[in-house]
């Protein structure tokens, strides 16, 4: 209570001497309207920011030091130099902060007016000092170069008068106190006369920002009543073709425009007596206007609704007050139809903010509502964010087309949100990532629940211009603020639950855990090893028999990569080919794997083929078939007995390009092979585009095999469909007996799996005689002897899955 008594003392006080026309603070009192403090310290900082400080207070030093040079000894010119580099530091330091945007205009002004005194407490004493020391044939010029030097510091510190003239009192009063440490002066001519200059200087400083703050305020005000008049009859005159209409004081018609009863297709009978507002349709454009007009200040612009003939329509309405022996008489009002460009500014703006595809708010417009939502977490409680991925979307938009691809991200957008409920805050990222905010009242079962209804949502069959198509969905969810704080630390947690949920092999919903960092720390560690894997030699090729059924013997064998780690061990492909895909790295192990698994067939008899796994990323640029006819020139392996083995995924990016390359492989005598056959959209019209040589029958169906299964079906379809095409058919993943009776009795030509034999190193094939790896091809060829099943001691169960082909 005591300090804020002493604060109004304080504040009378600075009012008391403001009034007293003696001290010329009165000069400091003018009158700023609303909204002028902050315009009014900008003004100053312009002017002060167009003043070259750093040049200034190089020239200021460079005279002193002249002056006093005689007298002076190293130590004071090694004390300006440091003194300059100080202000600049303080100068820098100050535009800095007037560039960062923290503080208003007001109270960088402030932060100005200390910087000037504190300038002039160490320049003051500096130059106390060469005061004290200077020739006495030298103190006249050096007394008069520092009353000059006073008055052109006014042009600084104008416009911050009371942080002036504390700084022209501390460099008067140090120099006065100098000047009498000297004995050739006399204190009772030195005292009088800096205290008639201080005088001097106070006049000056108050009239010169007296005169500045009068002259830009009256400049600004009187242009401001310039363009209210200007605009006003700028209205009248442009829009001639719309109309002008008065009102009385109760906002009543008065006299209604010819324009005006047509535009309302009303007659002026009609209309004169109405109120104004009562034409227009309520709610807040209307409002604001009403608002307007009770301030009895000028409007501009302000767009209201009307409905005409049952058709919405919009008019910018400027008005201006009346008045009559100061009383207020109406409004007259100036009023244009702007219909069609309010409509195109309104579609404008919703663009702005929504996805023009799905009409869902956009990227921008969901990190907005995610600010919004985690400023409220304190006081609303918590919520959680959806990462939601189409699956397999890549896929039908490169096979059935762009348009095609947006009319099912249009239809996946509509599943999405009703699959919320209308409770949620559903926006369209980008591409065919979507994401969802919704409260977090309910238990992460609960959450679990909405993912698994939008991934059931979606993955339904959709009819969509008469043709059936089925994706998936892959949805990640993480929780505010448990996941996350920040908006950038909640999305990275959706974002790693949405990779772990497509790595788990997608159609899944997974919950953010923090482990899952760990997880990523873990394949960033796998990376950096992985890329100096190759160079160390860490790979190796182990080969998978490829069983021909007609003759009951190995036709060949698969090159499957592997990776020993020098400290992990075996690591498993599933495990480092994603990396390698994600990093680029593929490229480089697939030619690897080319060279090696070619190196090594040619030492096998001539009969026996080698496949070959090929990765998208080697198919750019024709890379794959520079690739393979290196390997065929420096193993000088026959190209037919090469087998490439590729998946639809692979044809599906730059098809055309891609066959053509495929061709050029098949007229070097090299088979190529479909993997995974009947697992894509579109294998059929491949089948029909490119002749391929053989196909593949991927392992979910001949896991799922039995007698009058839909899978049994399946393969004896495409083992006839392969006859007629005259393809070479071979099915993966072979586990038991009875799969392999059933696939000879449909006619399958080959077979692999564990039921033959897993994949083992080279150095383990079960070949009697090869040919030396350095000549491979002079030597003879030797028969192979026949490979038994692996007992149960030597494997894991059938249910242990082949590892994912490099």
């Amino acid at each position: 209570m005591d300090r804020f008594r002493g604060r109004i003392g304080l504040d009378r006080l600075w009012q008391w001497l403001l009034s007293q026309p003696g001290s010329l603070l009165h000069l400091l009192h003018y009158d700023l309207e609303p909204g002028e403090a902050e315009w009014f310290a900008r003004r100053k900082l312009e002017y002060i920011n167009s003043l070259s400080g750093n040049l200034f207070e190089a020239l200021r030093m460079a005279l002193l030091l002249t002056i006093c040079a005689p007298g002076l000894t190293w130590h004071f010119y090694v004390g300006a130099v440091l003194l300059l580099a100080q202000m600049r530091v303080g100068l820098t330091e100050l535009r800095r902060k007037e560039g960062c945007g923290r503080y208003k205009p007001s109270e960088m002004v402030d932060i100005w007016a200390k910087g000037i005194w504190l300038r002039a407490i160490f320049l003051s004493a500096f130059t106390a000092c060469c005061i004290v020391v200077v020739p006495p044939e030298r103190i006249g010029a050096l007394i008069i170069y520092l009353l000059v030097l006073a008055q052109l510091e006014l042009l600084l510190q104008f416009t911050v008068p009371v942080a002036g003239i504390i700084s022209q009192t501390i460099t008067l009063g140090l120099t006065t106190v100098a000047l009498l440490f000297r004995p050739d002066m006399r204190g009772e001519l030195i005292v009088p006369i800096m205290a008639l200059q201080l005088l001097a200087l106070h006049v000056m400083l108050f009239n010169l920002h007296y005169m500045f703050a009068t002259r830009i305020l009256r400049t600004r005000r009187l242009k401001s009543a310039n363009e209210t008049i200007q605009n006003l009859l700028t209205e009248y005159e442009t829009h001639a073709s719309d109309w002008m209409l008065e009102t009385d004081a109760a906002g009543r018609i008065a006299l209604p425009s010819e324009r005006m009863c047509s535009a309302l297709e009303r007659t002026a009978a009609e209309l004169e007596g109405i109120k104004l507002v009562n034409l227009l349709v309520a709610g807040p454009e209307t409002e604001a206007m009403r608002n307007a007009a009770r301030r009895l200040k000028p409007f501009h612009d302000l767009v209201v609704p009307v409905v005409i003939d049952g058709d919405l329509h919009w008019w910018s309405v400027t008005g201006n007050p009346l008045y009559e022996e100061l009383r207020h008489t109406g409004f007259r009002l100036f009023v244009r139809d702007v219909t069609d460009r309010y409509t195109a500014e309104s579609q404008a703006r919703f663009l702005a903010d929504h996805d023009s595809l799905t009409a869902l708010p956009n990227r921008h417009n969901f990190q907005s509502r995610l600010e919004s939502a985690l400023e409220a977490t304190a006081h609303e409680g918590a919520f959680a964010v959806l990462y939601v991925d189409l699956d397999h979307f890549k896929a039908v938009n490169d096979t059935l087309g762009h348009q095609f691809g947006d009319s099912v991200l249009v239809e996946a957008a509509w599943r999405i949100k009703s699959s919320l409920g209308g409770k949620g805050f559903v926006a369209r990222l980008g591409g065919d990532e979507f994401a969802c905010i919704v409260d977090d009242s309910m238990q992460a079962e609960d959450l679990g629940a909405i993912g698994k209804a939008i991934v059931d949502s979606i993955s339904e069959a959709m009819e969509i211009e008469r043709r059936t198509v089925r994706i998936g969905a892959s949805v990640g969810i993480a929780i505010a603020p448990e996941h996350g704080a920040a908006s950038e630390v909640l999305l990275r947690s959706a974002d790693l639950a949405l990779y772990e949920a497509k790595s788990r092999g997608r159609g899944s919903t997974i919950l953010y855990d923090p482990a899952m960092e760990e997880l990523k720390q873990e394949r960033g560690r796998l990376e950096l090893e992985l890329r100096s894997a190759l160079a160390n030699g860490e790979f190796e090729l182990h080969y998978q028999p490829l069983h021909e059924l007609a003759g009951d013997r190995i036709a060949g064998f698969e090159a499957l990569l592997r990776w020993r780690h020098a400290e992990r061990g075996l690591i498993p492909p599933d495990i480092f080919i994603p990396i390698a895909e994600h990093t680029g790295l593929i490229v480089a192990l697939g030619e690897w794997v080319l060279r090696e698994a070619l190196a090594e067939a040619a030492t096998w008899p001539e009969d026996m083929t080698v496949a070959v796994n090929v990765s998208p990323a080697q198919m750019a640029e024709f890379t794959l078939l520079k690739q393979v006819i290196a390997a065929l020139s420096a193993s000088g392996f026959d190209p037919h007995r090469l087998e490439l083995e590729i998946t639809e995924t692979m044809l599906m990016q730059e098809c055309d390009e891609h066959l053509q390359q495929l061709e050029r492989l098949h007229a070097l005598g090299v088979r190529i092979a479909l993997d995974d056959f009947g697992t894509g959209y579109s294998s059929l019209n491949y089948l029909r585009s490119f002749p391929f040589d053989k196909i593949k029958i991927d392992r979910c169906f001949i896991t799922e095999m039995n007698a009058g299964s839909e899978s049994s079906a399946i393969i004896e379809a495409v083992l006839d469909l392969a006859g007629k095409l005259n393809m070479q058919t071979i099915a993966e993943g072979v586990e038991s007996e009875e799969q392999l009776a059933s696939l000879r009795a449909l006619g399958c030509e080959q077979v692999q799996g564990y039921l033959i034999s897993k994949a083992i190193p080279a150095a383990e094939l079960p070949i009697t005689r090869r040919l030396p790896r350095e000549d491979s091809n002079t030597a003879a060829v030797a028969n192979l002897v026949p490979v038994q099943a692996p007992s149960a001691d030597a494997d894991p169960a059938p249910a242990v899955q082949e590892a994912r082909r490099a």
